[in-house]
């Protein structure tokens, strides 16, 4: 970790102009949070302060109808120094009904050389994977490609109704070998190819 020191003030009067990303980035909360359950003090340059308020959804407003985003604002003292003041800003997305979402064509392209052989990589991986499969509608598909020393096919593109099987094949991915990036890319492009759903949600990952 590298510390970067504390963003200097910017005085509004001379810089009124300010800009921020729509993405909003968690990880850091999430890294502080491993560190504790192993019994560890976080690295300090580890703890980023606004990923720890992006990581909690927040009970914003619904867009107004025919808008996409709805933002709110709350504005007051800081604590720690009753001259400066604190601007939160809130935004939400639209959100849409998971039954209107379109049908799902998923191809996940895994690296399983001997780099990701260990429990928060590999590990980690399998034990979300398994959770995103829960979430699958019997009318989505996966796939999935592997790359190691060469690429190939763990899971022929299977609906969401067969989860026993994909989880099956989740369970069955091995780290070893080395790195064959490219041939796993064009093999993921085929199955993706293969399976295309039409004004679907066609996705290689």
């Amino acid at each position: 970790y590298k510390d970067y020191g504390e963003n200097p003030f910017v005085k509004a009067s001379e810089q009124p102009i300010s800009t921020f990303a729509v993405d909003a980035d968690g990880g850091s909360y999430t890294n502080m949070r491993r560190f504790l359950h192993k019994g560890q003090t976080p690295p300090k340059a580890s703890v980023r302060i606004e990923e720890f308020i992006n990581f909690f959804t927040f009970d914003y407003s619904e867009p107004a109808p025919g808008e996409n985003v709805s933002l709110e604002s709350e504005l007051s003292e800081c604590p720690w120094n009753t001259n400066h003041h604190l601007l939160r800003v809130g935004m939400k997305g639209m959100s849409i009904d998971p039954s209107k979402l379109p049908n799902s064509n998923y191809v996940f392209l895994i690296d399983v050389s001997g780099s990701m052989d260990s429990s928060d990589k590999l590990g980690i991986l399998k034990a979300g994977f398994s959770t995103m499969v829960d979430q699958l509608r019997d009318q989505d598909r996966i796939a999935i490609v592997t790359y190691a020393g060469q690429a190939g096919l763990l899971l022929a593109s299977a609906p969401g109704s067969e989860k026993s099987k994909i989880k099956a094949a989740i369970d069955k991915l091995g780290a070893g070998g080395s790195t064959a990036g490219a041939a796993g890319i064009n093999t993921a492009y085929e199955i993706a190819q293969e399976n295309f759903i039409d004004n679907g949600n066609n996705r290689i990952i």
